[in-house]
Protein backbone atom coordinates (compact mmCIF):
# COMPACT_ATOMS: atom_id res chain seq x y z
CA UNK A 1 0.00 0.00 0.00
CA UNK A 2 1.82 3.52 -0.84
CA UNK A 3 1.11 5.89 1.24
CA UNK A 4 0.55 9.72 -0.04
CA UNK A 5 3.54 11.85 0.20
CA UNK A 6 2.38 14.16 3.28
CA UNK A 7 1.49 10.93 5.15
CA UNK A 8 4.59 9.58 4.44
CA UNK A 9 6.30 12.61 5.45
CA UNK A 10 4.31 12.69 8.89
CA UNK A 11 5.47 9.64 9.71
CA UNK A 12 9.26 10.10 9.26
CA UNK A 13 9.26 12.87 11.38
CA UNK A 14 6.98 11.47 14.10
CA UNK A 15 9.86 8.60 13.77
CA UNK A 16 12.51 11.07 13.88
CA UNK A 17 11.10 13.04 16.75
CA UNK A 18 11.07 9.99 18.87
CA UNK A 19 14.42 8.90 18.43
CA UNK A 20 15.74 12.30 18.91
CA UNK A 21 15.74 12.91 22.41
CA UNK A 22 17.54 9.86 23.15
CA UNK A 23 20.33 10.58 20.73
CA UNK A 24 20.54 14.00 22.33
CA UNK A 25 21.05 12.43 25.62
CA UNK A 26 23.88 10.26 24.63
CA UNK A 27 25.46 13.06 22.93
CA UNK A 28 25.90 14.75 25.96
CA UNK A 29 27.90 11.78 27.57
CA UNK A 30 31.21 11.86 27.32
CA UNK A 31 33.24 8.70 26.82
CA UNK A 32 36.94 8.00 28.42
CA UNK A 33 38.43 8.41 24.63
CA UNK A 34 36.69 12.14 24.28
CA UNK A 35 37.36 12.55 27.93
CA UNK A 36 41.29 11.73 27.64
CA UNK A 37 41.63 13.83 24.61
CA UNK A 38 39.59 16.79 25.82
CA UNK A 39 42.39 16.65 28.80
CA UNK A 40 45.59 16.41 26.65
CA UNK A 41 44.24 19.37 24.83
CA UNK A 42 43.71 21.32 27.87
CA UNK A 43 39.96 21.86 27.67
CA UNK A 44 39.20 20.03 30.64
CA UNK A 45 40.82 19.31 34.00
CA UNK A 46 42.27 16.03 35.09
CA UNK A 47 39.69 14.13 37.05
CA UNK A 48 42.11 13.55 39.82
CA UNK A 49 42.60 17.66 40.40
CA UNK A 50 39.02 17.60 40.88
CA UNK A 51 38.61 14.66 43.49
CA UNK A 52 41.49 16.51 45.16
CA UNK A 53 38.48 18.96 46.57
CA UNK A 54 35.95 16.14 47.57
CA UNK A 55 35.31 14.53 50.92
CA UNK A 56 33.77 11.41 51.19
CA UNK A 57 33.72 8.77 49.33
CA UNK A 58 32.90 8.81 45.95
CA UNK A 59 29.88 6.59 44.49
CA UNK A 60 29.87 7.90 40.63
CA UNK A 61 31.84 10.08 38.19
CA UNK A 62 30.19 11.62 34.71
CA UNK A 63 31.92 13.76 32.56
CA UNK A 64 28.65 15.32 30.52
CA UNK A 65 28.88 19.08 27.94
CA UNK A 66 25.48 20.75 29.06
CA UNK A 67 24.84 24.25 27.84
CA UNK A 68 28.30 25.27 26.59
CA UNK A 69 30.14 23.64 29.24
CA UNK A 70 32.18 20.04 30.10
CA UNK A 71 30.61 19.06 34.04
CA UNK A 72 32.42 16.74 36.38
CA UNK A 73 28.91 15.09 38.02
CA UNK A 74 30.01 13.34 41.39
CA UNK A 75 27.88 11.65 43.62
CA UNK A 76 29.90 11.00 47.51
CA UNK A 77 28.41 9.69 50.11
CA UNK A 78 29.77 11.75 53.26
CA UNK A 79 30.80 10.28 56.81
CA UNK A 80 26.42 11.17 57.87
CA UNK A 81 25.50 8.15 55.03
CA UNK A 82 24.02 11.08 53.05
CA UNK A 83 24.62 11.03 49.05
CA UNK A 84 25.16 14.22 47.86
CA UNK A 85 25.74 15.20 44.10
CA UNK A 86 28.34 17.82 42.82
CA UNK A 87 28.91 19.77 39.81
CA UNK A 88 31.87 20.99 38.98
CA UNK A 89 33.10 23.05 35.74
CA UNK A 90 35.28 20.47 34.19
CA UNK A 91 37.65 23.75 32.28
CA UNK A 92 37.88 26.07 35.70
CA UNK A 93 37.34 23.25 38.81
CA UNK A 94 34.71 25.79 40.18
CA UNK A 95 31.81 23.85 42.36
CA UNK A 96 28.92 24.72 40.02
CA UNK A 97 26.11 22.96 42.19
CA UNK A 98 25.89 20.96 45.36
CA UNK A 99 22.43 19.07 46.74
CA UNK A 100 21.39 15.89 48.41
CA UNK A 101 20.43 13.11 46.04
CA UNK A 102 16.90 11.88 46.55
Amino acid sequence: MKLPLKSAILSALLTIGAVLPAVADKEDEIDYLEARRLMENGIILPLQTILEKVQGHVLEVELEYEHGLYLYEIEVLNEGGIVSELEFNATTGKLIKSGIEE
